[in-house]
């Protein structure tokens, strides 16, 4: 999160009519204006309605889509975020770390959010990134294609990636809530969840946690994650109002989920006159609400902000292992830390790729690779598939 003088310049993407309507609850809270705020989609009424200024729109495929969206066409996204390439290059200059927004299962940020990564990963921007996981009433179909592009062509690429399921709503909400209100929850939780990777990674004045831990933690794993985060008056007793609420916030699922979780992020945020004393208070509460036998990965995270003035926020990630297998990574030294210069590398190799089609790409040989289901769309079509062609000679 921000603190009023960051160590990092943090810019935060919206991608797509989801990321859109999250990035709108984002912009509305004053302490985001710390952040480097982008909005990019097909749809012009979804980049006006995102709250975003509109010299920070990135309207993809303009000549392709005329404003339109992309129906969930995940290869119409991939086409038209791709088109604004040297665009979205220019919008991300300085930038330290990137942290991406949207729905997946859909089209725009479903098809473009390897490209977007892959723009980060040329210019040697750290990335994350943020989506939520359709609800299961949205279809099996939807989920399926959302599991699928999040394993094959997202989490080969981005340094670390949250993925949190709609359907946690369900365990708080009551089942005569109006599915607007849900969504509308949703994406203020998002919001919520935005400001705390951001207080955990990059904007901590008092400490925050080593870009290479956290990345450590999530990079190339298959995960489900949950989110809570609860806010509470700056008073004695805030650090125990602010663990009840974060106990209780939708996306956590639960007190249990801390117990399930492989691996938790804490994030603290309060006013100037955040003391040491409540600070020490609030992170011991957090400490324990754990098993002490019952190892795990622990993170913490702490900042102040003249935004926040009055208020203590408390906020946790929970990260729970689906495959215990990391996944191949076609980057190079993808290792990387932040530091206030910016990122680091730090020493890497090159990892084993199997069944990687060496071919000249022409143009497009210095840029990193448009993947789709573990193909490269950068190398023409019949040259992916051995097919000959007849000159006629």
């Amino acid at each position: 999160m921000a603190g009023d003088k960051m160590s990092v310049k943090i810019s935060v993407l919206a991608l797509g009519g989801a990321g859109c309507r999250i990035i709108r609850e984002f912009a509305g809270d004053p302490a985001s204006a710390n952040f480097n705020i982008l909005a990019m989609d097909s749809d012009l009424e979804s980049l006006k309605n995102s709250g975003v200024p509109e010299d920070r729109w990135i309207q993809a495929g303009k000549l392709l889509r005329s404003g339109r969206g992309c129906g969930g066409d995940v290869i119409a996204g991939q086409q038209v975020v791709a088109n604004e390439r040297k665009f979205l290059t220019s919008m991300l200059a300085d930038t330290h770390l990137l942290i991406v927004t949207g729905g997946l299962g859909g089209g725009l940020a479903t098809g473009g959010l390897s490209v977007v990564l892959g723009v980060a990963a040329k210019l040697r921007i750290a990335s994350a990134v943020v989506a939520t996981l359709p609800f299961d009433m949205e279809g099996f179909q939807r989920r399926r294609l959302a599991d699928d592009k999040l394993k094959n062509d997202i989490l080969p690429v981005a340094d670390a990636v949250i993925a949190l399921p709609n359907d946690l709503l369900f365990s708080t909400l009551e089942a005569e809530t109006p599915m607007s209100e849900a969504f509308q929850l949703a994406d203020k939780e998002m919001a919520k969840t935005l400001f705390a990777v951001a207080s955990i990674l990059g904007g901590g004045n008092l400490f925050s946690a080593d870009f290479a831990a956290f990345t450590g933690v999530l990079k190339r794993r298959h995960t489900l994650c949950a989110l809570g985060s609860g806010v509470a008056d700056y008073q004695d007793d805030a650090p125990e109002k602010a663990m009840q609420a974060m106990l209780m916030s939708p996306l956590l699922g639960g007190p249990e989920t801390l117990d399930t979780a492989d691996a938790l992020a804490f994030s603290l945020l309060g006013g100037p006159e955040l003391s040491m004393g409540t600070a020490r208070s609030a992170l011991e509460l957090c400490a324990r609400q754990l098993d002490p036998k019952n190892e795990k990965n622990i993170l913490l995270g702490a900042s102040t902000s003249e935004d926040f003035a009055g208020k203590l926020q408390l906020s946790v990630l929970a990260v729970r292992y689906l495959d215990p297998l990391d996944l191949k990574s076609p980057r190079k030294n993808s290792s990387r830390r932040i530091q206030e210069s910016g990122v680091v590398d730090e020493p890497g190799t090159q990892m084993d790729l199997p069944n990687l089609i060496v071919e000249d790409k022409g143009i497009m040989e210095n840029t990193l690779p448009v993947m789709l289901n573990g193909e490269d769309l950068d190398i023409p079509a019949f040259k992916r598939r051995g097919i000959v062609i007849d000159a006629g000679k």
